[in-house]
């Protein structure tokens, strides 16, 4: 009887599916868990929160990206810890999952800084597609309510967003709710005047897109103060309520508040023992295993990595599917007893952010691109890594409307179930 190895996979995003793309044509018996039955593309969650698009055109369910490889088995559920003395995964239901290699690709969550418990239920996160729809929810609720309200002080808390984070996912999401105020609710609403709304920016950094060149970090809050956003630069949140929120001094009162400000690492990647940079992502050794296992990888968001600008390496798609590409290619050399591949070095990627429906900027291949061109490349370059066909269609139909109309057809609320567990990630597996 031929032994076949069994490899595990927590997690099937960007880096974990890459693995198992580079595991199709070994003998290994993989096993990919998830506590979702969904594969999500989450650098167009913030079109889902804002209308433009809807969740099944960003999501593929799992089982369809791996139907014809016939070592794998795809497994609904979340692991709770992971003993490596024993190679085991302890997971919250059903019988423990053995491995003899071992994958953690879980991703990582929204971090509130310290303060979980007081500020998540009352600030959306949006790492999970749940979010998304929450976060579209609360948006469209308000705006649904100050319709009614006859206050004039509740009529103008529901009709301010407040967005927490300058990075490029808020500023993608602060330029499309303003845009969405503006250009697409006013001939929806009869009553409230929708010039009073207001979106408001907020970084605790002295600019937006830290990690982009000072001049595009300019471009940017031009393009967002001329689309009606108020920024506000070098003032950290102090505080969050069911009414508003504090920065420095200022209180602002807002129906809707969302958190794009920080990640951490999930609980189970802690369970490995392996030392943890501050914001809990493991520290990993150069070919992504943890120190005094060489059978345990921690790969993608999970893994703390230091880039060649001496920054850790940022989670973007690109750097994901890098890490996963070669771990697989590893553990495929490892069972055929080939010479396994060479650790790939850290690499600055390329930068591309949106600003507006039809603003961006780009940092690519050395060039500086600023307007609907790097807008434009933003989009393509993204549409190319999703998996679904049909969904590149059904986005690029979407977008082509948005740009001609500014309508967008999924302004729907819905129940979302996680919308009381605000930030929680789309591949965390532990409570």
């Amino acid at each position: 009887m031929n032994f076949r190895p069994k490899v595990a996979i927590i997690g099937a995003g960007f880096a974990g599916m890459a693995v198992v793309r580079a595991l199709r044509d070994t003998d290994a018996e993989i096993t990919l868990v998830d506590r979702n039955n969904h594969h999500l593309f989450q650098p167009f969650l913030f079109q889902v929160a804002t209308s433009i698009l809807e969740p099944a055109e960003i999501a593929t369910p799992i089982r369809s990206l791996v139907h014809d490889m016939a070592n794998v088995r795809v497994e609904m559920r979340e692991a709770k810890r992971i003993d490596a003395a024993r190679r085991v995964v302890i997971m919250t239901e059903g019988d423990d999952l053995a491995y003899d290699i071992l994958v953690v690709a879980t991703g990582a969550r929204t971090s509130y800084f310290g303060h979980e418990s007081e500020w998540a239920q009352h600030a959306q996160g949006l790492k999970t597609l749940p979010d998304a729809l929450a976060a579209r929810n609360r948006l469209l609720t308000a705006f649904e309510r100050a319709e009614l309200e006859t206050d004039p002080a509740k009529q103008a808390r529901n009709m301010t967003v407040v967005v927490v984070g300058g990075g490029p996912a808020g500023v993608a999401i602060t330029g499309t709710i303003s845009e969405f105020v503006q250009r697409t609710l006013p001939s929806d609403f009869r009553k409230i005047d929708l010039r009073r709304a207001r979106v408001v920016l907020v970084e605790a950094g002295p600019r937006l897109l830290s990690a982009f060149s000072e001049a595009h970090s300019t471009y940017a809050m031009q393009a967002l103060r001329g689309a009606g956003v108020e920024v506000r630069l070098g003032v950290p949140v102090s505080n969050v309520d069911a009414e508003g929120v504090m920065i420095g001094g200022e209180r602002i009162e807002a129906a809707t508040v969302l958190w794009c400000a920080g990640v951490q690492g999930v609980p189970l990647a802690r369970t490995l023992g392996a030392p943890l940079a501050p914001n809990g992502t493991v520290k990993v050794d150069k070919d992504f295993s943890i120190p005094g296992h060489q059978d345990c990888f921690v790969i993608g968001d999970a893994a703390h990595l230091i880039g060649p600008d001496g920054r850790p390496v940022p989670g973007l798609a690109s750097i994901a599917q890098q890490q996963g590409r070669f771990v697989g290619e590893l553990i495929a050399a490892r069972l055929a007893g080939s010479v396994p591949p060479t650790a790939p070095e850290p690499f600055l990627p390329n930068k591309l952010a949106t600003i507006t429906r039809h603003e961006g900027i780009a940092e690519f291949a050395g060039r500086s691109i600023t307007g609907f061109v790097a807008w434009l490349m933003w989009g393509l370059l993204h549409l190319r890594t999703l998996s679904d066909g049909y969904s590149k269609i059904a986005i690029l139909g979407n977008w082509l409307r948005l740009l001609i109309t500014y309508r967008r057809s999924a302004r729907l609320i819905v129940e979302a179930p996680s919308e009381t567990n605000a930030g929680e990630s789309p591949a965390m597996k532990a409570a």
